[in-house]
């Protein structure tokens, strides 16, 4: 009798051992199926919103400053590297800004690759630059930027060759959605001089280039165009090259306001 108990109490307890194992071997064969729930710490990381023109804010230039790298980069600028495998050289010291332009940067078709110091600027102003460049290749160049966006920018250039062609001399480009052109070429301002002063003033709608030997006084107005940029645009430094590595050297930054008459 008392064997008749044990076999009867065993045939009791292993279907509920067997249905509690199938029940937890189901738990996991479903938790194994199901996405894991992120947490916050591994989440992807949100992706910005597109630039939308006219969203940007920026500094109203009211007082000329000078920036002359003796401090490293300026406070309030931006260096932009798009291309990490091959990385551009930004050295500071007392001789100015050193910017090392790898072969294959530049700001055209689809390459956006060119390194640039910028900030964000706000209404009318002139941004200047001195710079010691000697490009003797097809096309390296090295300037001023005011910058919309990929498709929308101002180029004003120390360079050689380039769209429309020239040896070396002083370029100002225009790429407006679709189209490039040069606005100015080196054919129409040559210069064998490697030390010369750049200079962008926008005024309104209106965007006027100079440029001039360095050490001289009196500028010479390269060209000008018109343009539907917004309040706040990027502005600064750009160095762009297509042949050899080469260096450009920039002595300083000036920001200042239009001297009204």
């Amino acid at each position: 009798m008392k064997k008749f108990a044990v076999i009867l109490l065993a045939g009791l307890i292993l279907p509920a051992c067997s249905a509690e194992k199938a029940l937890n071997d189901s738990k996991a064969n479903t938790a194994g199926n199901k996405a894991p729930v992120q947490s916050p710490a591994n989440a992807a990381p949100s992706v910005s919103p597109p630039d939308v023109p006219g969203e940007r804010t920026g500094e109203k230039v009211a007082d000329p400053s000078i920036v002359d790298f003796r401090n490293g980069l300026p406070q309030g600028w931006t260096k932009l590297d798009p291309e990490s495998e091959k990385p551009s050289g930004f050295e500071t010291g007392a001789n100015g800004l050193k910017l090392r332009i790898p072969s294959g940067k530049d700001l055209y078709g689809e390459n956006r690759t060119a390194p640039r110091l910028v900030k964000n600027i706000t209404g009318d102003f002139e941004v200047e630059t001195r710079l010691n460049f000697n490009p003797t290749a097809d096309y390296q160049g090295a300037g001023l930027i005011i910058f919309r966006n990929d498709s929308n920018f101002l180029r004003l250039e120390r360079g050689f060759g380039g769209v429309g062609g020239g040896g070396g001399g002083i370029r100002f480009d225009r790429a407006e959605d679709e189209s490039y052109d040069g606005v100015a070429t080196p054919e129409k301002f040559p210069t064998n001089s490697a030390a010369v002063d750049l200079k962008l003033r926008r005024e309104g709608r209106i965007v006027t280039a100079f440029w001039r030997e360095a050490g001289k006084s009196d500028w010479i107005e390269v060209g000008r165009v018109a343009n539907t940029y917004p309040e706040t645009v990027v502005v600064g430094l750009i160095g762009v090259n297509t042949d050899q590595e080469i260096t450009a050297e920039f002595s300083y930054i000036k920001l200042a306001p239009i001297k009204k008459p």
